[in-house]
């Protein structure tokens, strides 16, 4: 989709679009974008009152979307108690992060903000007594992702219910998966500052704001590169706009002490340049002179490839051993991944499909 398309659609969410001038083609178009974007319940919300006949028959397209996205989170949500329940009746430290954290706390109504899966933080010794409940609320997991002690840091676990609607839990023990950004931000550091989440239950627990505004910013450029999808920054808009003068100086001490203060600028003002969002100065000031010094400056540099990634994922690695597990776990991940990927059950496949791995990844890999 082009510049233009995205830049209208920024001006709609912004209520600024000009609908008298819009024309059928821009409206399929920015239709389009909106989906693309993760926008498109915002935008159907922003266009309600609106007469032009370009507003009436978008918000009209978007209807069936909308209607579904609030109906889905009726039963996601009813999901997500019982299971955040279940986990603390289990003995497992839970904490809901991410979309489905800000959905119930910053949006002003959950199904706003779209998210395939339920992402869940814990610590790491807890894996096997969370997992254990899951699997007792009929849940199974799931051989999508690959994992490993250092390649992943997430197992994912899915079920349907008996309306047909998929749940999809990500249970993670650290935010992202590159080394040197992995432990930014732990568990017991954002459990200290933890929040009650009522619309999740009375046993559920989701970051601070200032946790939830540094790990967006992490999250961003460390798992998705910086492709700026305009729900990730409006997370951003919606965060920096709740916060007070003691949580921006919370989150200036927290970027400085953790290494990411250049995380935390860029996403600001990614998200200022697109939604205006408002970022005091002296806060500019303090993430821009700490940043410089950061290792993890490398993310604001340019394109960060996957060997790049592995290149500083082996250098922070202290033995050797640990060393050759990463490149084992990457080169051959488990047998049931490695199934579901290339969707066969015959065990005499497996052979020829890890060779296939092994010289297409290589081949990605030397052209990245």
């Amino acid at each position: 989709m082009t510049t233009a398309v995205r830049d209208a659609l920024v001006e709609a969410l912004a209520g600024r679009f000009d609908w008298h001038r819009c024309g059928a083609g821009e409206v399929d178009a920015m239709r389009e974008e909106a989906l693309d974007q993760g926008v498109e319940c915002l935008l159907w919300e922003r266009l309600g009152g609106l007469e032009a006949p370009a507003a009436v028959g978008l918000r009209g397209l978007l209807e069936e979307r909308v209607r579904a996205a609030a109906a889905r989170d009726l039963f996601i949500q009813r999901e997500l108690r019982q299971v955040l329940w279940s986990l603390a009746a289990g003995g497992a430290h839970v904490l809901a992060t991410k979309g489905s954290a800000l959905a119930y706390g910053v949006y002003h109504q959950p199904w706003l903000r779209p998210r395939a899966d339920s992402d869940l933080l814990i610590r790491r010794a807890e894996l096997e007594v969370a997992s254990r409940v899951l699997e007792g609320c009929g849940y199974r997991r799931s051989d999508a992702l690959s994992t490993g002690e250092l390649v992943s840091h997430q197992v994912a676990f899915e079920r349907s219910d008996e309306h047909g609607v998929h749940h999809v839990i990500d249970l993670h023990w650290k935010i992202v998966n590159p080394q040197l950004l992995a432990d930014a931000l732990t568990f017991d550091v954002m459990w200290r500052d933890r929040m009650p989440a009522p619309a999740l239950g009375a046993d559920a627990r989701v970051p601070s704001r200032v946790h939830a505004l540094a790990l967006a910013c992490v999250h961003r450029l460390a798992h998705h590169q910086g492709n700026d999808r305009l729900i990730w920054l409006y997370d951003i808009e919606l965060l920096a706009a709740a916060m007070s003068g003691g949580e921006w100086q919370a989150c200036v001490a927290l970027a400085r002490e953790r290494g990411i203060a250049g995380f935390c600028l860029d996403g600001l003002r990614a998200a200022r340049a697109v939604f205006g969002t408002r970022v005091p100065a002296d806060v500019e000031r303090a993430l821009g002179e700490s940043a410089p010094a950061e290792p993890s400056r490398i993310y604001l540099e340019g394109p960060v490839t996957p060997r790049d990634v592995l290149r500083s994922d082996l250098s922070l690695l202290r033995s050797r051993r640990a060393r050759v597990r990463l490149l084992m776990e990457h080169a051959f991940p488990p047998v049931s991944f490695m199934k579901q990927r290339y969707g066969t059950r015959a065990p005499w496949a497996l052979p020829a499909l890890y060779v296939h791995r092994l010289v297409t990844g290589a081949s990605k890999w030397v052209r990245s």
